[in-house]
Order: C-alpha cells, then structure tokens, then sequence
C-alpha cells in the first residue's frame, strides 16, 4: 500500500493556501496548515474538516517555525511536501512607506521561507524524497510599481529556490516555485478599498494578455501539480500563473 503523502502549506487558511489545501485533500492528501492568526486557523480547520492539522505560527519568527515543526512532526508526522505560501504587502509607493512596514514584508515573505525551509528540509534529505513549492510572484519577476519592496522579497525567493533545488538534487528533493499575477484574494480586496492602491491594480490587470485575475483555485492547480509525482523531472523552476503577464 502506497504510502500517504503529508503536506504543511504555510498561509493556508486563506486565499491561494486554503484553495491549496482543498485541492490537496480532494486528492488524497494529509494537510497541516499554519496561518498568523489563531482565529483563522479554527475557521479553516472547521471549513476543510478534521483531517486537517493546524497551528498558529508567525513564519517570520525563527523560534515559532521550529517549535511548530517539532510538534508537527511529534502529532501529524513529518512532511512529504512543503507548501511555502504565507505573504504579505500592501500596493502603495515606495517613498510613501516606511521601516517598519519593509521588515514585515521581507520577514514574511523571505525569512519565513529561509526559516521553514531548514526546518523542514532535513526530514526530506534523510528520507531522500520531498517536494518544495514556494509561492513568488510575478512582482519578482519583472517588478511592480507599487510593489518595490514586496517584489524584492519574493524575486529573492525565487533565487532562493534554484539554489536549495541545487543543493537539494542529490537527495532526490525538488523545489520550484509558482508565481501568481494579480489574484482574487483578500489582500488584493483590501488594497482595492483604497483610491490609489486600485489604479495600480487596474493598471496591472490592462496589462494581462487574458485580461482577467486569477481565482485562488487557479494557482492551487499549479500548485498541486508541481508538488505531485506528475512533475518528478521538475526541479528550479518558476511557473507562472498570471493570464500571459510574465512570458519568460
């Protein structure tokens, strides 16, 4: 009997990580999910059901992601296949923000990737199989105005990934990465309820070939896929999934 695949998607209890984990499930697999916010991860576990594992974990909080990962692994089990999705930004201008904003980006979005990955990476090259997925974003592809510092954070990701997928080869791990265009999630609503932010958005989905947004669902597809045996010969690369925005 095949053994079952376990998967930890970081940020799962909303947007693209919550479509994550139901298209994950639909598909037989066990799901651990972590989320800031303690409120949020009841309300996921409730909606997704009890095969479910959640915890509050900050992922830009060294300390956090070790403690979580080692209960993880002690109730749920060691993982199979890390889902790196947790983010954040807000869509204003460079020289309108400040300090402290620029360090819960780049902790969110860097750091809690770096922290993470090392958390969860040893179990995988012991058992010499894994798949890593990091969320990026087309912002880190090509830039973003509005988005300077946000888009720094993730095109670090994406260099981060092609070099743990390197050192990660010989032990039969992949990384890649899949990086969303403008999504219909809830931070891009929120940035949408101010003038300034939705010109920028607006601006950003002229430019896509589709002319559209993608729903959650859309990007949890590439997701999957990339996680699943389907994608074995897959390692080090950025799949986008923005309608045509970033054709590289």
């Amino acid at each position: 009997m095949t053994q079952k695949k376990r998967v930890l998607i970081t940020g799962g209890a909303q947007g693209i990580g919550f479509a994550a984990a139901e298209l994950f499930l639909e598909r037989g697999y066990e799901v651990a999910i972590w989320a800031l916010h303690a409120d949020s991860v009841q309300r996921a576990v409730a909606a997704l059901g009890e095969r479910v594992f959640g915890q509050t974990v900050d992922v830009g909080s060294e300390e956090q992601v070790k403690a979580a990962y080692q209960q993880l692994v002690d109730e749920f089990g060691i993982v199979n296949i890390l889902v790196n999705n947790a983010g954040y930004t807000l869509t204003s201008r460079f020289l309108d923000e400040d300090s402290k904003y620029w360090r819960r980006v780049v902790d969110t979005n860097l750091w809690g990737v770096i922290y993470t990955t090392r958390a969860v990476l040893g179990d995988m090259v012991a058992a010499e199989s894994g798949s890593i997925v990091n969320v990026v974003s087309d912002a880190g592809r090509v830039g973003m105005a509005g988005e300077a510092v946000y888009a720094a954070s993730k095109g670090g990701v994406v260099a981060f990934s092609k070099s743990i997928a390197q050192e990660a080869a010989r032990y039969h791990v992949r990384v890649n990465c899949v990086s969303p265009g403008p999504t219909r999630t809830r931070i891009l609503e929120i940035n949408s309820e101010h003038e300034d932010a939705q010109k920028l958005i607006d601006k950003m989905i002229r430019r896509i070939p589709l002319r559209k947004i993608a729903e959650p669902r859309d990007v949890a597809e590439a997701i999957v896929f990339l996680a699943s045996d389907a994608a074995s010969q897959i390692t080090g690369q950025v799949l986008s999934v923005s309608g045509g925005l970033t054709m590289v």
